[in-house]
């Protein structure tokens, strides 16, 4: 059986969550940049970018870590609600169910991070 890069674990435990990843490489300064994405509870498209340097997962894990720190739902909610969100494009109309989608999106990003962590336990010495 062929051993799975880190690369490969990652995107495994995230699509085990449901998500999809993309990875891309910027070999010169040796990170990968992961890409998670899928629909929340109300259907919108919901991604997030982070990055990993050399095959480091502690580093994936801080910078999911500071994502998620920064993350407001308040102000994530609001840029659905000009006139190219609020009912379109995959938004939801009511404002309160923009508000619990944009809530649900970050439970979403702290059950992935939750899952990189123990990923991290597991293959970490």
């Amino acid at each position: 059986m062929k051993k799975q890069t880190i690369i490969e674990r990652i995107t495994r435990c995230a699509e085990s969550l449901g998500w999809y990843v993309q990875t891309s490489r910027d070999k010169e300064r040796d990170i990968t940049f992961f890409t998670f994405s899928q629909f929340t509870p109300k259907g919108q498209d919901f991604a997030f970018e982070v990055e990993m340097k050399g095959t480091d997962l502690s580093s994936l894990v801080q910078s999911m870590s500071n994502y998620y720190e920064g993350f407001d739902v308040d102000a994530e909610a609001y840029l659905w609600l000009d006139s190219n969100g609020h009912g379109k494009n995959g938004a939801p109309y009511r404002m309160r169910d923009v508000l619990d989608d944009m809530e649900a999106g970050k439970r979403m990003v702290e059950q992935l991070f939750d899952a990189m962590e123990e990923l991290k336990i597991k293959i970490e010495p």
